[in-house]
């Protein structure tokens, strides 16, 4: 990881402004065309998929801050961090229309769901697949 002067990783730092700049933009758009949501269905639900990219970009703010603050090692847990920002992305959609809050549940969470995949492949090297574990009992039984 690349450090700048004051011996902060500058990866997270770039990552933590950028990611609460998106997480500020997308919440201006469902607000200034909250009208252009509630005009159909398929806008309403669209609304909701917006509001699940501010759920995964607020997280990503916050995450990265965090990592910044309490080292790099540290990771977000379900009950302080993804809670708050599922709240806050919710009732931001929420505020558009109640079908937006509810999609935005539904889409936060399938996309939790993809960046726990990535960020486990990621970062956790050390944890054995399945593969691994099925490929080392057939070596043992094979000598």
């Amino acid at each position: 990881m690349v450090k700048d002067v004051s011996g902060l990783p500058r990866g997270h730092l770039i990552s933590a402004i950028i990611s609460c700049i998106m997480s500020l933009m997308i919440y201006a758009t469902l607000r200034f065309y909250s009208e252009w949501f509630n005009s159909s269905q398929l806008n309403t639900i669209l609304g909701g998929f917006i509001g699940s990219w501010l759920f995964l970009f607020s997280l990503t703010s916050l995450s990265n801050v965090e990592m910044l603050l309490f080292g790099e090692d540290f990771s977000s847990k379900f009950i302080p961090e993804i809670l708050f920002c599922l709240i806050v992305a919710v009732v931001a959609a929420g505020v558009v229309h109640r079908v937006c809050a509810t999609t935005c549940i539904l889409f936060s969470i399938l996309g939790l769901y993809f960046i726990d995949r990535i960020s486990n492949a990621h970062y956790n090297k050390s944890a054995l697949t399945v593969e691994t574990i099925h490929s080392r009992k057939s070596n043992k039984k094979n000598k």
